[in-house]
């Protein structure tokens, strides 16, 4: 059974459930099998068929944000030239599911989380992110993910800090916690001089896909809307090691020092809330980060 709606813990979704949402609302996919399903913290995939899936919030948070997303991402579909498992339809309620929920496009390929990007794919991540970064408009929903600033985030990253100070780095390393502090808040510091841009929000491994090492497309596409695009490009760096930073730029266009300054904090933002995941793919891209950043040393 499902629990109450109003529950704080992520919930767990039977493939009845699934199945019962999925021929009621969307009968044209009555008849295609349920596929592997993907669970994240915060949200579970479930492929159907060959070329649809959908996505289920496991958080009430999180409903608002799964009503809005296919029509605010319909305007923009058409104007990008990359891979979008993007919801196209949204979901109802039902069945003892509280939440909407989303039907996607489903791309075929692995994610950056399992199969990392070569270095000439850091390019194209780079101008796919140039093509979601247009001007928003005034009345633009905004991004829960970007529009916050990260003077509203240090509580938060300075309790990551502690644990992933605690937690440790693989092999024997020790984070540099003072260094790497120093680094979030000169981020922190630096104006936002762009005007607020239509932003994925979501950007990190397991929504970046990888097909072979090529890039190959954007998921998990619920929180979009307006706010500060060097959340993004923090979000992409944690998927792009240093050296591949200049083709990601490339590929992106002109990115001012104030903003350049306010990614690496995301960045780091990132690092830290992927080591706090259990997830070893996450911490494991997490920490290569910080050591190419010499932000993490031998014990």
């Amino acid at each position: 059974m499902l629990p109450d709606a109003r529950a704080t813990l992520p919930l767990t979704v039977p493939d009845e459930t699934v199945r019962a949402l999925i021929d009621d609302q969307f009968p044209h996919l009555a008849d295609l099998e349920l596929g592997r399903r993907y669970t994240l913290e915060d949200h579970f995939a479930i492929r159907i068929g060959d070329h649809h899936g959908a996505l289920f919030p496991r958080l009430g948070a999180d409903d608002p944000l799964f009503a809005r997303a296919a029509d605010v991402l319909a305007p923009h579909l058409d104007r990008w030239s990359f891979p979008v498992s993007a919801p196209i339809e949204t979901g109802r309620p039902g069945h003892g599911f509280p939440f909407h929920w989303a039907l996607v496009d489903w791309v075929s390929a692995s994610t950056a989380a399992f199969v990392p990007l070569h270095a000439d794919s850091a390019r194209d991540l780079g101008s796919a992110l140039r093509e979601v970064h247009r001007p928003a408009s005034a009345d633009a929903p905004l991004n829960p993910l970007t529009a916050r600033g990260l003077a509203s985030l240090v509580d938060d990253w300075e309790r990551l800090l502690v644990f992933a100070s605690l937690r440790g780095a693989p092999e024997n390393r020790v984070l540099d916690v003072e260094a790497t502090d120093a680094l979030f808040r000169v981020g922190v510091a630096a104006p936002v001089d762009v005007e607020p841009r239509w932003t994925h929000g979501r950007l990190e491994p397991r929504s970046i896909q990888s097909d072979r090492g090529r890039f190959a497309g954007i998921l998990i596409w619920h929180s979009f809307g307006a706010g500060d695009p060097a959340a993004d490009l923090g979000g992409a760096a944690t998927v792009v090691p240093l050296e591949m930073r200049d083709e990601l730029y490339a590929g992106y266009g002109e990115v001012s020092a104030p903003t350049a300054w306010r990614a690496q904090s995301y960045q780091l933002l990132a690092a830290m809330r992927h080591i706090e995941i259990d997830d070893p793919f996450l911490a494991r891209m997490a920490w290569e980060r910080l050591l190419e950043l010499g932000l993490a040393h031998e014990a």
